[in-house]
């Protein structure tokens, strides 16, 4: 059975589109054979794939910025060869505008990837989703959701203590919130891989940037594709 990962946050900057990308990139990489769900109507990972002539990603992208994506999708990917399909989730959980969007990618969604800056801000602006997420889980209880520590600096004391943070803010809030070990930090080619059409694992591939996406990758086919 193919398995669907929406990528979602109510705040906008936090690392959606390239935590997405690039994940598909790692898992394309991997042998699986990926579908991109561009659900956000500002289209950025429809304008990443635009950015050649002749795409140079190794998976497809589709445009479904659309409240029924619950619906569209399994149709989609039963009928396909895909083995995993990723949402790219627009800002915002509210119950109109954008917000039915990302509701209806959560509905469509095996598991969920939420990519946070980690400051603790962002740690407040996350757990807005927790409502929404509490509100799926009551119709998919098999449902998994999973924090990602993005956008990381190294070497100063909040990055250090991030996910111990993130655990704190995240414990106990109904729906169960992993923690992943894999972090992405803030890295030249994730900015750069974009304009060239390709994930960092392409246009970088020897790069501290691709190394964390793979680690990533690694760790999202060992939480949700082999445990299947």
């Amino acid at each position: 059975m193919p398995v669907t990962i929406a990528v979602a946050n109510q705040k906008g900057g936090c690392g959606k589109t390239t935590t997405c990308m690039n994940l598909a990139g790692g898992l394309a990489a991997a042998g699986f054979k990926v579908l991109v769900v561009d659900a956000d109507p500002q289209g950025s990972a429809t304008e990443w794939r635009n950015r050649s002539e002749e795409s140079l990603l190794h998976f497809d992208v589709i445009a479904m910025a659309t409240s029924s994506i619950h619906k569209e999708l399994p149709r989609i990917i039963a009928n396909s060869t895909y083995e995993v399909a990723i949402i790219d989730c627009p800002p915002g959980t509210e119950t109109k505008g954008f917000g039915t969007v990302t509701r209806s990618a959560l509905l469509a969604a095996d598991f969920v990837l939420i990519p946070s800056r980690p400051t603790p801000i962002d740690f407040l602006a996350t757990a807005i989703m927790i409502p929404v997420l509490n509100d799926v889980a009551l119709i998919k209880p098999e449902q998994r959701v999973y924090l990602l520590l993005n956008a990381k600096h190294s070497n100063n004391r909040l990055g250090k203590a991030a996910k111990d943070g993130a655990i704190a803010m995240f414990s106990n809030q109904g729906v169960e919130i992993g923690i992943l070990e894999s972090e992405l930090h803030d890295r030249t080619p994730f900015a750069e891989s974009p304009a060239a059409g390709q994930t960092v694992v392409e246009f970088a591939p020897s790069s501290k940037a691709a190394e964390e996406i793979l680690n990533l990758t690694r760790e999202v086919i060992e939480k949700c594709l082999t445990a299947q």
